[in-house]
């Protein structure tokens, strides 16, 4: 069966992809490259997320991402129920860096995997095995958010087996962020991925917050800003066209 693709590519690319045994399929072709291009086919492991049936853990696509010093990158996207992708019309050479990720409804990579020095032959198919491993997501946060710090929480997604942590930049310092129920700077998501870090009452202000997987470093970052606790003041928010603080109105809002 053959499945209709689309690509993001900076350099326009053929993407063919499949579930498992596609390559088995009758009406199945490879994708064919000329004398000065060859194909790149990712065959990914421990691509599903543990958890598919919160929002968060649903794997909607792959992105690929294929790169290297003497091209410009590629970028071609395939179905999330697939576990292999081919991409045609790869400019020969070798060092190519091959990266998958695995993008949820919410348009955030939770897992991710790179495959290096990748050799590229005229007319061949190079094949290479990408194991991919969790990053961790706010669950909560997202660009641009308002709060009152008085009732700030970080809630985070990623594979209960990693433990998370969450750093804070503010000000020009950045500081671990401090988890009073845990008595430290690292969590472990329960059974359902998730993870709660409740800290002590933080500054108000713009927060640049990471969470990031202790065992490998991946990560991911959202910028926010943060109230006074005593709501005494309108509070700013960003609109998703303007990066100015816009102001509620005394009547928008209740002072405690």
């Amino acid at each position: 069966m053959k499945i209709r693709f689309y690509n993001l590519a900076v350099i326009i690319v053929t993407l063919v992809f499949g579930s498992c045994g596609g390559d088995s399929n009758s009406d199945w072709q490879p994708a064919t490259s000329g004398q000065d291009t060859g194909l790149i086919k990712a065959v990914i492991t421990n691509s599903k997320s543990f958890n598919p049936n919160i929002s968060h853990g649903q794997i909607l696509q792959y992105t690929i991402t294929i790169t290297a010093e003497d091209m410009a990158p590629i970028i071609a996207a395939f179905d999330g129920a697939a576990d292999s992708g081919v991409v045609d019309g790869i400019p020969t050479g070798g060092n190519r860096t091959l990266k998958v990720e695995a993008i949820n409804s919410n348009g955030a990579s939770i897992r991710e995997g790179i495959a290096l020095g990748l050799e590229v032959v005229p007319g061949g198919m190079t094949e290479a095995e990408v194991a991919m491993e969790s990053v961790p997501v706010f669950a909560n946060l997202a660009e641009g958010n308002t709060l009152p710090n008085t009732q700030f929480a970080a809630k985070v997604f990623s594979d209960p087996a990693d433990p998370v942590a969450v750093e804070d930049e503010f000000d020009g310092v950045t500081l671990p962020l401090f988890d009073v129920s845990a008595g430290g700077d690292e969590v472990f998501p329960d059974i359902s991925g998730i993870a709660k870090i409740v800290p002590p009452l933080v500054p108000a202000g713009e927060h640049k917050f990471t969470v990031k997987n202790v065992r490998t470093g991946r990560h991911a970052t959202v910028t926010v800003f943060l109230t006074d606790g005593a709501r005494l003041k309108a509070a700013p928010f960003y609109s998703a066209s303007s990066n100015q603080p816009t102001w509620f109105g005394v009547a928008d809002f209740n002072p405690r």
